[in-house]
């Protein structure tokens, strides 16, 4: 940086003749002042010796006497004899004290009066000089002493010139001038030195322009900084007009940017003590070691014993050696600077940056400048800058500076004797960055939890120029480093980044753990660094680490360093192509591949993710992945058992995919990763099913929609046969359920002659893809269909067929839809108020939803969008006029393309028929236009949403990302949830206590459950609709209720209190067949199954906090679900809590165990029976044992530990009808029971093969639902008589009830649902009037 001093010196000698004639005037006058002061005055000296006193009261008149004037004048013993006895002195000159001057005179440590005046001047500037290339060596100086008005400006103009864009530094000593004015000028001489001339603050900076660094070293100085503001702030305001003027660019640098050092305020004068230097300022800002030593031995009466200003100068040592008394005090001086500046600083991170961090020698003069506002405040004078600072000059640290000065000083006249020849003595380097680090330590042990940044994180950084103390700063660093990312960006601020760059350089091996640890902490927070890590090669220090080698197997944790290496490259080369060609160089694609069946899933997972962003658009490095066979080897890991390994292989296949370069081999990897990726359909965890869309969004993209074209027209044709064998099923009525809202098994038959191209395959993936039951996949890939639906209706030779089966599929919708809303009349009861009218809208959304058929994707891009996922949080029927808020662009272009004006959400049938008929007849009129003007002219409109199409293609993964935030994570620490004394923590622990005060209640009670009478209601609620499934939580008080139109209320059972609705977004006509919770000890998860085959989990679904109820995960459980004339079962399912396995089961000949850690099925149990599967329990204590009833009135018994095609070991044929429940319990006697629809109960043993007894229920009636106490020895059943029967296991009827409702009760209700609470003797049975009653033994 080319830097320029200015120093008009202005250090005339005349005019310290005059300082010295007025302070021998201020002191002669002091002792003319004592002189009469102690002489008498003459009248009263007249007075007293004319007058006796006669009443004095000593004797001979002695008081009259006045003795002191001549023991004043004259003192004994006191003459040269008595001082010298008479010896010569040996210098042969006498020593004259200077009474006359007792005022500072040394500038720059030098002493004008012992040179002669030109001399002085000169021996001045070039201490200056001196001073400041011992700040910094690179800069280039020039001096200007005691300058005229002409000089001064020919050298700032000069300088400026010179420098060009860089800052400049000007130096203005004023000490032998007058002081500078209010009004902003200073002063110089003219060419004689006869005379001062003022110059302009406005002058000087126009000659000086900026930026520029003042250092104003004179008294008021303040006076300079005020009205160099004052002017900036014009300059600026001028500049800024002047541009919007004439619409030109500001200038680069404002002048209120300047930065200002001024020694004292506007109306201070500098300090005077003799004992200072004149320059006082000066000295702090340019030595202030010497400047702190000194003024500490002044401070310190007790250190001049033995210490001199003469020793303090002696210091050993050099400032750059930090081994040396001397360096080290300069080492710990730079940390205490830097700590203070970073504490009063921390709420202005830019500033910090700005004045410390960015240029060396501005932050050498700020970090000197706090050590002249503690001593210039100490002589009542008050330093000021520009920016300004807040006050330091009483900050903590500077105790610990004065202790290590005062450690350091104390060894001072030992270390000067060793020098002289004396004992020898070794210097005891200084305790002050170890006692640092330990009060850093400390914090992080105890004071963490508060999320303040410690004031010693500057020290540690500090510390890691140390090799004695590196290790151990790297340490603590990281700790810190890993409490979050506001703590990567409190160090980042501090300037850590330099530092770690620095250390990729050292060998070291202890070093290289914590070294990847706090690189990775960086970059997951800030990726700017990439340039960094690819000029000095210090990313070849993380490929050595993930490159498998025998050196890195002495290091902990090999694999966990390993992935985050694997980060940091990712890092390195995310949108970064000189990084990706680096780490071609170095290997690293070989390296990641290497560890793709290493134990440690994390380090699996960022191979994955290292590999995609090295060969993300870089077709070099794709055929070097061929080469080693990558794309087979992360195919494999499709069915890893961690969602994350997988979902990270499937996003670097998708960046494989896709390639504008690629050759016919590389066409052909991808189809065939496209296929063996088709497995992700049946993947239980939606951020895998998401990736496989935007990897197939890839294919898309770069083959263009012709070949789409072509699958999706042939599906058509398939689509609207599959339809017409379906349409008698439509024509019997609303129990007869569509075909269309599910798959069917042809969805799948990939093999057949529609779909003999890959391209094909990937088309009907997608549209299935595009139901998907989570709410962001099937987004995700609607965006994708509906790009291809828009290019086909866009066709004309397909356009007007496509119309056709709208036209025919809207009709069907129409009627479909205006049978749907049976809800809005029980909504709107005039009996029953108790819930409000848009809860009871909530629970019955009236919403379209996209299907699998081709016809049905068709009316989704006709302004019907995607309504089944557009919110999973949404609770209320969406309003008619939000609709077009709701759908893609693509699907607002389509529907401008079509020329709809109307959705099916009109206000009456007849509106929405007609829209449905003007629709189909705009699609039509449009598609004979399009024949009209040729196959290959399209409409502006057209072309305009085929380009906006096209740019929102490939689509954009956020997996990346997401990942990236792991190491954003505390690692080091034990989890939020398992600190005591966090809110987690003491949340847990009281709902543990909660619990088993819960289980101690049930414990005295059910004893007596099995002998009581079931006949007192406790509560009874209306909940408008038949509810369908029941299910109480084992400890809140809650009772979910499941009605027919997908929906779940959620009841405080206590209170009659309606929590939360919970909307379930099943398709049209299916229904919720099973609910369960998870994690019931803790936050509970709200599981829901439908006879969709969809499993649903959801968190918050009590409404706590006036939240909504918020969608954690949904897949499709059970596919190609079996579809018969029959009664159909749906899905049902059953949870094991301590292994986490789900068990699911329904209309198909598999029982799947899905494994909730890995979201995957682990194993396929064939039921070995042709009915459908209608209920399952298994053993709570292992979970190994699991029992399923079904349709034909057999039981199986299977047990997971045998291979799943022998798995049956106990085959039960008792019950000859419908099993209705199949239940085993969890404590007590853990009794087995099952209820069969011909009204038989039985008690099972799983080792016998005929149950122990029977239980004759129901005769005459058909026994609809069973419940069975989980504690108790108590059976509740209800049949279609209207009767609720309760037993004991011993067969003993113990309660018969008659539920009813109306007035006076006249009117008796069918029971739908039975439940039991898990622990309380509580019944609970839902009618199908609306109403649910609780019962209590």
């Amino acid at each position: 940086m080319p830097t320029a001093i200015q120093l008009p010196l202005n250090h005339d000698l005349t005019t310290n003749e005059d300082a010295r004639s007025t302070s021998s005037t201020l002191v002669n006058g002091e002792a003319g002042v004592r002189n009469e002061d102690a002489l008498p005055e003459p009248s009263q000296e007249n007075t007293r010796h004319d007058t006796i006193n006669p009443l004095s009261s000593v004797r001979h008149g002695f008081d009259e006497e006045t003795y002191e004037e001549d023991i004043m004048r004259f003192l004994y013993y006191s003459e040269k004899r008595h001082d010298t006895l008479a010896h010569a002195n040996p210098n042969g000159q006498n020593t004259l004290l200077d009474w006359t001057s007792p005022c500072a005179k040394f500038e720059c440590w030098i002493d004008p009066f012992l040179l002669v005046p030109l001399k002085s001047l000169e021996a001045i500037g070039k201490n200056l000089h001196t001073q400041y290339e011992n700040i910094n060596g690179r800069t280039r100086f020039k001096l200007s002493l005691d300058p005229s008005v002409e000089e001064t400006k020919k050298v700032c103009c000069q300088m400026r010139r010179n420098a060009k864009e860089e800052r400049i530094l000007f130096h203005y000593n004023g000490h032998g001038v007058p002081k500078p004015t209010a009004s902003g000028e200073i002063w110089v001489f003219n060419r004689n030195y006869t005379q001062y001339i003022p110059v302009s603050l406005f002058d000087l900076q126009s000659w000086l322009g900026s930026p520029v660094i003042y250092v104003w070293d004179c008294s008021s100085a303040g006076n300079i900084i005020n009205a160099f503001n004052r002017f900036a702030e014009q300059r600026d305001t001028e500049a800024l007009r002047l541009a919007q003027q004439h619409q030109g660019a500001l200038p680069s640098s404002a002048w209120r940017d300047s930065i200002q050092l001024a020694a004292c305020g506007p109306t201070e004068t500098l300090p005077m003590n003799p004992d200072l230097p004149a320059d006082v300022f000066t000295a702090c800002l340019t030595t202030p070691i010497e400047m702190s030593l000194r003024w500490v031995v002044m401070r310190n009466p007790l250190l001049t014993s033995n210490i001199t200003m003469e020793m303090v100068l002696r210091l050993p040592g050099r400032a750059t050696e930090r081994r040396t008394p001397l360096g080290e005090l300069n080492w710990i001086f730079t940390a205490v600077t830097d700590t203070i500046a970073w504490c009063v600083l921390q709420d202005d991170p830019e500033l910090f940056k700005r004045l410390f961090r960015q240029d060396l020698t501005v932050a050498s003069m700020f970090r000197n400048y706090l050590l002249a506002e503690r001593i210039m405040r100490s002589y009542q004078c008050t330093p000021m800058s520009t920016p300004a600072l807040p006050e330091t000059h009483d900050h903590p640290m500077w105790q610990s500076w004065d202790l290590a000065v005062d450690m350091c000083l104390f060894q001072l006249p030992a270390l000067l004797a060793a020098e002289s020849g004396g004992p020898a003595y070794q210097y005891q380097s200084s305790t002050f960055f170890a006692e640092q680090l330990t009060a850093f330590e400390v914090w992080l042990s105890e004071g963490a939890v508060n999320p303040k940044i410690p004031e010693q994180l500057p020290i540690v950084l500090q510390v890691l120029l140390s090799q004695v103390h590196r290790l151990r700063a790297l340490i603590l660093l990281s700790r810190f480093l890993d409490l979050g990312a506001w703590a990567v960006n409190a160090a980042l601020s501090v300037g850590i980044f330099p530092y770690v760059l620095k250390l990729l350089q050292s060998p070291a091996a202890e070093l290289k753990p914590v070294l990847v640890f706090i690189w990775a902490r960086i970059l997951a927070v800030d990726r700017s660094c990439q340039n960094d890590l690819l000029k000095d090669h210090g990313y070849a220090y993380f490929i050595n680490i993930l490159t498998p080698n025998n050196a890195m197997l002495s290091i902990p944790h090999v694999s966990e360093h390993r992935a985050m290496s694997a980060f940091i490259l990712s890092v390195f080369c995310t949108d970064f192509k000189m990084g990706q060609q680096a780490c071609l160089r170095g290997n690293v694609i070989a390296a990641c591949l290497a560890h793709v069946r290493d134990p440690d899933p994390l380090l699996r997972q960022w191979v994955c993710l290292c590999l995609a962003q090295v060969w993300m658009n870089n077709s070099e490095a794709k055929l070097a992945a061929v080469a080693e066979n990558g794309h087979e080897k992360l195919c494999a890991l499709l069915s890893d058992s961690v969602p994350e390994v997988r979902a990270s292989a499937m996003y670097a296949l998708g960046t494989f995919l896709g390639d504008p370069n690629k050759t016919e081999q590389i066409a052909n990897i991808e189809h065939n990763i496209a296929i063996f990726a088709l497995s992700a359909m049946l993947d239980g965890s939606p951020i895998v099913r998401k990736e496989f869309v935007v990897a197939l969004s890839h294919i898309v993209h770069q083959v263009g929609p012709a070949k789409f074209l072509a699958a999706a027209s042939q599906t058509i044709e398939e689509d609207h046969n599959q339809r017409n064998l379906h349409s008698e099923d439509r024509k019997i009525g609303h129990r007869a359920r569509p075909a269309e809202w599910r798959p069917t098994p042809t969805d799948h038959s990939f093999g057949t002659t529609s779909y003999d191209s890959v391209y094909a395959v990937m088309w009907k993936a997608l549209l299935n893809l595009s139901v998907d039951p989570h709410p962001i996949v099937s987004q995700t890939a609607s965006i994708v269909v509906d790009y291809i639906n828009t290019m086909l209706l866009s066709t004309p030779a397909l356009s007007e067929y496509a119309s056709s089966i709208v036209r025919d599929s809207l009709h069907a919708l129409d009627s479909n839809y205006s049978g749907m809303d049976r809800a809005q009349s029980l909504a709107n009861h005039d009996d029953h108020r108790s819930v409000s009218l848009s809860a009871a809208t909530g629970r019955r959304p009236a919403k379209l939803t996209r299907s699998v058929s081709f016809a049905s994707t068709l009316r989704t891009i006709y302004n019907f969008g995607n309504l089944s996922t557009t919110g999973i949080y949404d609770q209320h029927a969406p309003n008619p006029r939000d609709v077009a808020r709701m759908v893609s662009p693509l699907t607002q272009h389509a529907t401008s393309l079509l020329g709809a004006s109307k959705g099916p959400f009109s206000s009456s049938s007849s509106s929405s028929s007609s829209s449905v008929s003007s629709a189909a007849m705009a699609l039509a009129a449009n598609a004979r236009q399009g024949r009209q003007r040729g196959t290959e002219s399209v409409s502006d409109k057209e072309a305009g949403g085929a380009n906006e199409a096209e740019s929102t293609l490939p689509l954009v993964s956020g997996f990346y990302d997401w990942s990236c935030e792991y190491f954003t994570e505390p690692q080091m620490r034990a989890a939020e949830a398992d600190e005591p004394g966090s809110v987690v923590y003491n949340q847990r622990k009281w709902r543990r206590a909660r619990n088993e005060t819960i289980l101690g209640e049930s414990n005295a009670t059910k004893g007596r459950a099995g002998t009581s009478r079931w006949e007192e209601q406790i509560i009874s609620v209306y909940n408008e609709t038949e509810a369908t499934r029941l299910l109480f939580h084992q400890y809140e008080s809650h009772l979910v209720a499941a009605d027919a139109y997908n929906c779940m209320v959620v009841w405080d059972w206590k209170t009659g209190t309606p929590l939360s609705v919970i909307d379930n977004h099943n398709p049209v006509n299916s229904r919720i067949t099973d609910m369960k919770f998870i994690n019931e000890d803790d936050v509970a998860l709200l599981l829901t199954g439908s006879d969709d085959g969809v499993i649903r989990l959801y968190k918050n679904y009590d409404g706590s906090e006036q939240e909504e109820a918020i969608l954690v995960s949904s897949w499709r459980a059970l596919k190609d679900m079996e579809k018969s004339s029959s009664r159909q079962s749906g899905l049902v399912c059953e949870w094991h809590q301590s292994r986490g396995t789900l068990f699911t089961g329904g209309d198909m000949r598999v029982i799947k165990v899905w494994d909730a850690h890995q979201e995957m099925t682990i194993m396929d149990i064939p039921t070995q029976f042709t009915a459908c599967v209608t209920s399952i329990t298994s053993d709570q204590v292992n979970g190994n044992i699991i029992i399923a009833g079904f349709g034909d009135g057999l039981m199986g018994v299977y047990d997971r530990r045998i291979k799943s095609n022998a798995a049956m070991v106990q085959r039960w044929d008792e019950h000859k009808a419908w099993i209705t429940n199949v239940h085993l319990q969890r404590d007590g006697h853990r009794e087995l029971v099952s209820g069969g629809f011909g009204g038989d109960i039985k008690i099972w043993d799983i080792r016998q093969s005929h149950s122990l007894h029977t239980i004759e229920a129901y005769t005459h009636a058909d026994m609809t639902t069973l419940a069975v106490h989980d504690h108790s020895q108590v059976i509740c059943s209800a049949g279609d008589d209207q009767v609720i029967k309760v037993w004991n296991m011993d067969g003993t009827k113990l309660s018969t009830l008659r539920p009813s409702s109306g007035f006076l009760g006249q009117k008796s209700s069918c029971t739908r649902s039975l439940a039991f609470h898990p622990n309380l003797m509580v019944m609970a049975a839902s009618g199908d009037d609306g109403y649910i009653t609780l019962y209590g033994a």
